[in-house]
């Protein structure tokens, strides 16, 4: 099971309140992983270029989500970095190249070992899926929540 203290950090849960243009919220994003050591210096490039390719944006039934990632060969260092996105910003929806999604969090993966990007991916759809954990994100205003609130759900996964 993923250890939630070696993915989740407090100064990687953001609000971000810029455009809501997607190639802003990827610079925003990588200058703060970039100062704190934990991306390539090709992340940002192989980050969009990865969206392009296979988009990341996803329906929930409570409000849309992203899970951009990349391939561990860009990553430093493993992170989640948890953003809430205000304005929602426009992603590819998971599996389509013509469909999108307004997505209201985005779930920004970093992974050194590919084995970990699978269980954490199966946990995070399944986070997705809990109606409780996501209108608890969704009536959030301050990032100490947010990131109490996804970590508690992960403490629980892996207690089970």
């Amino acid at each position: 099971m993923i250890i939630t203290e070696k993915m989740f950090y407090p100064e990687l849960v953001d609000i971000y309140q810029g455009t809501n243009n997607f190639e802003e919220l990827i610079n925003f994003a990588t200058e703060k992983l970039a100062e704190m050591n934990f991306i390539e210096t090709s992340y940002p490039w192989a980050l969009k270029e990865r969206e392009q390719e296979y988009p990341t944006g996803l329906q929930t039934t409570s409000f849309a989500v992203a899970i951009p990632h990349t391939d561990p060969s860009h990553i430093k260092k493993t992170f989640i970095y948890v953003i809430k996105l205000k304005p929602p910003i426009r992603f590819g929806q998971m599996g389509t190249t013509d469909q999108f999604v307004a997505a209201h969090y985005a779930f920004l993966l970093g992974f050194n070992k590919g084995e970990e990007q699978l269980q954490l991916l199966k946990n995070l759809m399944e986070m997705f899926m809990d109606q409780k954990v996501m209108k608890q994100l969704a009536q959030t205003a301050d990032t100490a929540t947010i990131l109490e609130t996804v970590t508690d759900f992960f403490k629980l996964k892996k207690g089970e």
